[in-house]
């Protein structure tokens, strides 16, 4: 089977559009975000000045921190991922603002919360998987899966399974610390922390197999080459 060719660099702006917007879908389904997300929206809600893109950054800049420190070395390429992060987090709110209906919490009948999250988990993992076909680094979160994985020898379903499990009992921790309850986790989180892994890989795989992704900024490519 022939491969279709894609630009790199549309994959990469499809894989911020999607997720950014999964997510906010997630939210309005109020049955829990990605244990990944947790903790940015937990912060977002006790402290009021802060939209859930900027404390996005805040927890995205300490996972860079992190990352660097268990890579050992810091290159000036990986910003790029932690850039990702800001673009995906600022779409994150101007979504919001396109479609105030993302900002207002109306009585949504139960059925129609299981579709918005079941759509908005399916669209995080493709757009995850997206990420993984660019040349581009995908937020730090992803970033960080990726070169952990490839670093240890470790398969990426198993090790992302592993990740989103961690920033579960974050989640779970920052939760009553700061509510003394439970804040953004509910029954999806538990689902995206155990299968966000393995769709992902489902949709990598789809990618991989039906398209060759074409940087049409060979020179800029070939910088952020790991």
């Amino acid at each position: 089977m022939k491969k279709k060719t894609i630009n790199s660099e549309l994959v990469y702006l499809f894989a911020i559009i999607i997720l950014s917007f999964s997510i906010d879908l997630m939210t309005i389904a109020n049955m829990g975000l990605s244990a990944i997300n947790g903790p940015a929206y937990i912060l977002s809600k006790k402290i009021d000045l802060l939209t859930y893109g900027q404390a996005e950054y805040i927890v995205e800049g300490i996972v860079f921190i992190i990352f660097c420190v268990l890579m050992k070395k810091f290159k000036i390429t990986y910003l790029s991922s932690f850039i990702t992060g800001i673009l995906y987090a600022t779409m994150a709110d101007v979504w919001k603002i396109i479609f105030p209906f993302f900002q207002n919490q109306y009585e949504i009948c139960f059925q129609l919360r299981i579709i918005y999250f079941l759509i908005g988990f399916i669209l995080s993992a493709i757009a995850i998987a997206l990420f993984y076909k660019s040349y581009l680094y995908p937020q730090i979160y992803d970033f960080f899966v990726q070169e952990m994985s490839k670093k240890y020898h470790l398969s990426l379903k198993v090790f992302k399974t592993g990740f989103d499990c961690i920033f579960l009992i974050l989640s779970f921790i920052m939760s009553f610390m700061l509510f003394h309850g439970i804040v953004g986790i509910g029954i999806g989180t538990m689902l995206v922390a155990l299968f966000n892994g393995i769709l992902i890989d489902f949709f990598k795989n789809f990618f991989d197999k039906h398209f060759v992704c074409i940087p049409k900024l060979t020179k800029l490519a070939e910088y952020l080459k790991l």
